[in-house]
């Protein structure tokens, strides 16, 4: 059974830029599980992999070296950085966010979090823009009703929060990796799809792949839905795996997955890329065409893949006394409404 939430990067790469061959070895066995455990029955499936699985082990690390610096996430640096106070309404509203994020509070009431100040954790978000009609200044002056973009970030959720920078790197890098599989499995998914012998086939994988996606595998947050416990993601797989199992062999179509898989692998730095995103807007969100008066310059880290989906990332360091403690009886109240 696929482990979800055992980390396969715990060592560093050695010396030469070579990696732990015990670390290669769990990769592609990850690898194979979060596809189609199937291949393991094809001759030299392994060394085919390897050299993908270095390809994107390589690429893994690049990513996370090109994160942005991490910052300091309180009430006073939200009115020093340019990009918290774009992120966030305001310092009060920054604090509710940290202080209902589940990711956060599983991780403060864990065994790590015990104690941890700073908490590490990787906040994420997604950039909206749309059209809407507002006042401008135009040839010195104020004009009604003019089409502006608006930009607006939401849906932030803090992955991965962490006691040490070393454990969030190698947790960061992890989830980097398992974003790979999960474009590998979408492209496994869709081979064939309208071959009728495989529709069966094609069903149970597609089923794998909504299951890891929900596990926070993928980039996007899907509808606010809060992501399952752990044993029930595990159950899951665990039943898709049994209902594969009982498809058939496939034969005739595992060196194709095999091949898509090695190939995603292989090629890691299409499938998945940091981009540094310069934006100009002023303090209401509306896109400028250049700098002056009360427009802020940000630079914006996203992560893009293959499959169209991004997300605004920065790094924080978040104090604990910055979290604001759960009133779990007004929650109750205010469900029960």
């Amino acid at each position: 059974m696929l482990k979800l939430f055992q980390s396969i990067f715990g060592g560093k790469a050695s010396s030469g830029g070579k990696f732990d061959p015990a670390l290669v070895q769990a990769a592609i066995d990850r690898a194979i599980d979060a596809t189609d455990p199937r291949v393991r029955s094809l001759s030299g499936h392994r060394k085919r992999l390897e050299p993908a699985i270095l390809r994107a082990l390589e690429h893994v690390l690049a990513l996370q070296d090109a994160m942005p610096p991490r910052i300091e996430a309180s009430r006073k640096t939200y009115g020093e950085d340019e990009r918290l106070a774009a992120f966030f309404a305001s310092a009060d509203r920054m604090a509710q966010v940290f202080g209902a994020d589940r990711a956060l509070i599983e991780f403060l009431q864990g065994p790590s979090g015990v104690g941890t100040d700073p908490v590490i954790a990787l906040l994420a978000m997604d950039r909206t823009e749309k059209k809407v009609l507002g006042m401008a200044v135009q040839n010195d002056r104020v004009q009604q009703e003019v089409a502006q973009i608006q930009v607006s970030f939401d849906k932030h959720r803090l992955l991965d929060p962490s006691a040490t920078e070393d454990e969030h790197r190698r947790f960061v890098m992890r989830r980097a990796f398992d974003q790979l599989l999960t474009l590998a499995l979408a492209r496994i998914s869709m081979a064939g799809g309208e071959r009728e012998a495989l529709a069966a086939e094609q069903s149970v994988l597609r089923a794998k792949l909504r299951a890891l996606q929900s596990a926070g595998w993928g980039l996007t947050q899907e509808g606010g839905e809060e992501k399952p416990e752990p044993a029930t993601i595990e159950a899951k797989l665990a039943d898709v795996e049994k209902r594969l199992q009982a498809v058939g062999s496939g034969a005739g179509t595992l060196p194709l997955h095999l091949d898509l898989l090695a190939d995603t692998l292989e090629k890691a730095p299409e499938q998945l890329r940091i981009e540094t995103v310069p934006l100009l807007v002023d303090r209401l969100g509306i896109r400028q065409a250049k700098p002056g008066g009360t427009t802020v310059e940000l630079r914006l880290t996203e992560v893009r893949n293959a499959a169209g989906q991004s997300i605004v990332v920065l790094p924080l360091a978040i104090a604990r006394d910055e979290i604001p403690k759960r009133d779990v009886m007004s929650e109750i109240r205010r469900e029960l409404g």
